[in-house]
């Protein structure tokens, strides 16, 4: 078994993009908008922006009150779509009830999407148009396995969960990588069956350890998006049981430090992205 360390990566990632800033004297500012006072939000924010500063990435981070409209929101979303001196912006996930998120997102102006969480830019990755840009951590996994040089052509990838900003984008890249791809849900029959075949298994459905031995093929490579909280230990730990599965697989990412940290360096590496191409 060899480790997928997300965390090593992202480093030398954010390190050759900080470089690559200083050298180009390139301007580039991430605006991020935060709704409420989401505890987890308000810390994941906080990271993004001291990690963004850190590498030369300015911008700012707009503040909106829990009880804030949708139309608040595109409201904001639209004047930042705007502005020329915003070179990429993203909304903290998730929105308070009230909002429709699918409005949110579908605001963003797809050029400045630097998360990767417009509709428009996942239908240009099924279309595989060159300007579409990848959501932050379906980026982060594909990087993750090309640093590890996994070989993905022919190989049977199966997707455990169907959310529109990890696994239909991971859908459409690992297609585009040869992979013949299979997406499974809540309502999906059988799973352990279908799952147990896969060379490449990922999963995002934030149930602590929720999947074990029968669920995994020997010799797979493993991708963990889950973030959960051990019940009994009171651990963060992911949706494999690592310890059931570690000497089984080929590879696999830790919780923490496999995909997490992947996330915010490929967020920063599409905001430069979107400056490169302007």
């Amino acid at each position: 078994m060899q480790i997928l360390d997300g965390k090593t990566l992202s480093e030398k990632i954010l390190s050759d993009l900080s470089l690559e800033i200083s050298n180009s004297k390139l301007e580039i500012n991430l605006d991020i908008i935060l709704v409420g006072d989401d505890p987890a939000s308000l810390k994941y924010v906080e990271l993004k922006n001291t990690k963004a500063a850190f590498i030369g990435i300015g911008g700012q981070i707009h503040r909106l009150p829990q009880n804030s409209t949708t139309q608040e929101v595109i409201d904001l979303i639209q004047k930042l779509n705007q502005d020329s001196q915003v070179t990429g912006l993203m909304v903290q996930l998730p929105l308070p009830s009230q909002i429709d998120t699918n409005q949110v997102l579908l605001t963003i102006d797809p050029s400045k999407d630097a998360d990767g969480l417009s509709p428009i830019n996942l239908g240009l990755l099924f279309q595989k148009k060159s300007n579409g840009i990848a959501s932050a951590t379906s980026l982060g996994i594909m990087k993750l396995l090309e640093e590890y040089q996994i070989d993905l052509d022919g190989k049977n990838a199966v997707i455990i969960g169907r959310s529109p900003d990890v696994s239909l984008p991971l859908f459409a890249q690992l297609m585009d990588k040869n992979c013949t791809v299979t997406i499974c849900h809540s309502f999906t029959k059988n799973l352990s069956e279908i799952t147990s075949k896969a060379d490449i298994l990922i999963s995002a459905i934030g149930k602590p350890k929720y999947l074990g031995r029968e669920y995994v093929k020997e010799g797979a490579v493993v991708i963990d998006v889950g973030y959960a909280t051990d019940p009994t230990t009171g651990k963060t730990t992911g949706d494999f049981d690592f310890d059931q599965i570690k000497d089984m697989v080929s590879f696999i990412t830790p919780v923490p430090g496999g995909v997490g940290p992947m996330t915010i360096a490929s967020l920063f590496s599409n905001t430069v992205d979107i400056c490169r191409s302007k």
